[in-house]
């Protein structure tokens, strides 16, 4: 075998050695397992009874924060009892969202946050996420930001929908009131009212097939 050829059985080798890195839902199964998911039975019944516990799956609506590695931080937390309930008229206003087409379960980044990972996160000491009824998303794209906003301001109202722009495609969605923000947390920078909702109506519609 040549020298080339003997390189090559190695670095195969070595490859097939080297376990794949484990996905959240990997990670959430171990997390299972551990101290902290005490309890997780009780919050999936309060979900299910409700009528919500299939919205997004769990490996997703325990998320953290976007920043639990940096935090050093559980990637996973469970709500404290008395908050378990808080989520449901979220999930109920995301399962619209979701039949939509404007959001995916699967895409939450953040759900309940504990003081300290709200502080390491850079969220408002007044954040929705202590109280569980907020979730962060990731969007594919910005295509359906002019459907969303449509939603917010239709809908918005009776569902006391809160909806954040961090980016086009990084939101967040809470029920603490209806009511809109954009990069520095101002209504005005919202992508949902004045110029700024005017120039993400004009290029979904440019995007629309």
């Amino acid at each position: 075998m040549g020298r080339a050829g003997l390189l090559l059985l190695v670095v195969g080798s070595i490859t097939a050695c080297t376990p794949p890195t484990p996905d959240a839902v990997q990670r959430y199964s171990s997390w299972q397992q551990s101290a902290g998911a005490q309890g997780l039975s009780g919050y999936e019944r309060t979900l299910a009874d409700a009528g919500v516990g299939d919205v997004v799956p769990m490996h997703a609506l325990l998320r953290s924060s976007r920043r639990w590695q940096a935090c050093e931080a559980p990637e996973f937390l469970l709500p404290p009892p008395d908050r378990a309930a808080a989520i449901v008229p979220t999930l109920r206003l995301v399962a619209q969202l979701q039949a939509m087409g404007i959001v995916e379960g699967g895409n939450v980044r953040s759900g309940y946050r504990s003081a300290d990972v709200n502080r390491c996160s850079g969220g408002s000491s007044r954040s929705r996420h202590l109280l569980n009824n907020a979730l962060d998303f990731d969007l594919a794209d910005d295509t359906h930001v002019a459907a969303l906003c449509a939603f917010w301001r239709t809908r918005g109202p009776s569902l006391a929908m809160g909806l954040g722009f961090y980016t086009p495609t990084r939101i967040h969605i809470d029920t603490e009131g209806h009511r809109t923000w954009g990069t520095d947390h101002r209504r005005g920078t919202s992508l949902c009212v004045g110029t700024a909702g005017q120039s993400a109506t004009r290029t979904s519609r440019t995007r629309t097939p």
